[in-house]
């Protein structure tokens, strides 16, 4: 194989012809186009965001309503511990200047 020649040989089409390629085209539509790919992704993105906006609307609105809830009921609370106050004042539980213990001065507590 070493020191033999092959005969080299030009390729050349059959006398007759090569025989008809038969072959069925593709079909043309292939799934959604790209526009309506971009239509429903946009629309699902618009669609999620009034959901979100909705949910935020329905969120304020408990929000207030449990702040003026908590409003309307402050006057009461605040009459209780009032009264808590002066009877434990008039008992003695409570001295009058709430800020000086032993002659020393402390900030107030809660």
């Amino acid at each position: 194989a070493r020191g033999r020649r092959l005969k080299r040989t030009n390729p050349a089409s059959p006398p007759t012809g090569y025989p008809e390629v038969r072959y069925r085209p593709k079909p043309t539509v292939r799934g959604p186009s790209g526009a309506m790919i971009w239509g429903l992704s946009v629309l699902a993105v618009c669609g999620g965001f009034y959901r979100v906006g909705q949910t935020n609307i329905a969120r304020r609105a408990e929000k207030e309503e449990k702040r003026e809830a908590r409003f309307a009921i402050a006057p009461l609370l605040q009459a209780e511990e009032d009264l808590r106050y002066v009877q434990a004042r008039r008992n003695g539980e409570v001295s009058s200047n709430v800020y000086k213990s032993e002659g020393i001065w402390f900030p107030p507590t809660v």
